[in-house]
């Protein structure tokens, strides 16, 4: 069984914390308007793979203002634990309990935290999902090795994240929209010009697809495999226990 991973760079996730703290109040809406809606039916793609699972505990890694968590909530109507570095991406997530909380099933639970230590329990969960999140985190093999830890036998993970499109023209494109358009709408909208030119930066430095895959199946994760959707833009993987 795969123990806890050693106690992460505090700094760094300091650092990361502060800039998502810093856009936490425009986080939702420049999302929305900078993918055109597509966040949405991204992870829509997500919550469907869920669905086919008999998963009853959910883990949602990097929720942020806990959109995909709240999603999972309203669809499936299962237990959903958030996890975030942010203290104000987390107060966001919890706001939302008026809008999509529902009477008859246990609402959210928002902590803060690490990918790299989790502070949960060995097989505390059927499934763990990320969505957008995987490229902010510092130690990948430690987080991996803990997203494993907490996993019942046999559960299922899950991660969304963008990617790189293979299609020359098509990727030619993505990357002028992604450097040059998202910041400026971002820095527009928040304030914060550091975080999204970081965005596209933390892209293009992650490993393709098939490296990704590799990963994971280091990590002991089994029946791994990747999906993309939009033409390349974002790219769902999984992965069992």
């Amino acid at each position: 069984m795969p123990q806890p991973a050693a106690t992460p760079d505090n700094k760094n996730h300091q650092a990361m914390a502060a800039m998502f703290n810093s856009i936490a109040p425009t986080y939702d809406l420049v999302n929305k308007t900078a993918s055109f809606g597509l966040d949405g039916y991204w992870r829509n793609r997500l919550i469907g793979e869920l669905k086919n699972n008999r998963a009853k505990k959910v883990l949602d890694i990097a929720c942020g203002t806990g959109v995909l968590s709240w999603a999972i909530h309203r669809k499936l109507q299962l237990s959903v634990t958030g996890l975030d570095l942010s203290i104000q991406m987390i107060e966001e997530a919890e706001k939302k309990k008026g809008r999509y909380g529902l009477s008859h099933v246990p609402a959210p639970v928002f902590v803060k935290g690490c990918a790299e230590k989790l502070p949960f329990p060995n097989r505390s969960f059927d499934a763990v999902a990320i969505a957008f999140g995987i490229r902010n985190v510092q130690d990948r093999a430690a987080a991996l090795t803990e997203m494993i830890r907490v996993l019942s036998p046999g559960g299922l993970l899950l991660i969304l994240d963008f990617a790189k499109p293979v299609n020359p023209v098509w990727r030619f494109f993505f990357r002028c929209y992604f450097f040059y358009f998202l910041p400026l709408l971002g820095y527009m909208a928040s304030g914060n010009k550091h975080a999204y030119r970081y965005l596209p930066r933390s892209v293009d430095h992650f490993p393709p697809a098939a490296d990704f895959c590799r990963e994971l199946t280091a990590a002991g994760f089994s029946h791994t495999s990747c999906r993309s959707y939009t033409g390349g833009v974002a790219m769902l993987y999984k992965g069992t226990s």
